[in-house]
């Protein structure tokens, strides 16, 4: 009888083992592609050749641009940064993959600078959050996710793999906030 218990409890540390290992594969490959995406979308806002012949479009939006204030709010200011591309093939002609989203939002004191990174596919794979001058929102947060689900969140420096009730709820809001974004980046898209 001990041994079978002894036998199960090291089956369980080698899938939690297992486990652990798998997740941070799958966050270091996001960590490279976001290297890879991040460093060009700073080129293309930054550099005029990387930002007219590079690969990533950079459409911009700017809601307030003039920070007029708000009943209620004060200043007011969002802008969203829009990376994508494609229009390489012949089936393709048109660049519409969305690649990544920057955005910027000001309330009053408080900031916040959101990125969203998107997979080849089209499916979220990273979110990252800073706020400043909010006291309720952590002042950084990381997730990472696996298809549609959300495998890593860090907040302050602190990381989890396993959600909590509270994970789930921001997961679902993040997730919901990237689908309200993709919307925005297609009208956009048919603004020409």
């Amino acid at each position: 009888m001990k041994k079978q218990i002894y036998g199960i409890a090291i089956l369980l540390l080698l899938s939690v083992c297992i486990s652990a290992q798998t997740t941070d594969k799958a966050v270091e490959k996001i960590r490279s592609f976001y290297t890879d995406i991040a460093e060009k979308a700073r080129l293309c806002e930054t550099d005029d050749d990387r930002g007219e012949f590079g690969e990533l479009f950079m459409n911009e939006l700017v809601v307030n641009k003039r920070n007029h204030q708000w009943r209620a709010v004060g200043t007011h200011n969002l802008t969203y940064k829009f990376f994508y591309r494609g229009g390489d093939s012949e089936e393709h002609m048109y660049p519409d993959q969305l690649v990544m989203v920057k955005v910027e939002r000001k309330e009053s004191s408080r900031i916040y600078y959101e990125e969203y990174l998107y997979s080849d596919a089209g499916v979220l794979m990273f979110y990252f959050q800073k706020a400043e001058n909010d006291d309720q929102a952590p002042a950084e947060r990381r997730v990472y996710f696996a298809g549609i689900k959300a495998i890593r969140i860090t907040e302050d420096g602190k990381t989890r793999d396993r959600l909590t009730t509270n994970d789930a709820v921001t997961v679902k809001e993040i997730a919901g906030e990237s689908g309200k974004i993709k919307d925005i980046f297609l009208k956009t898209l048919k603004l020409n």
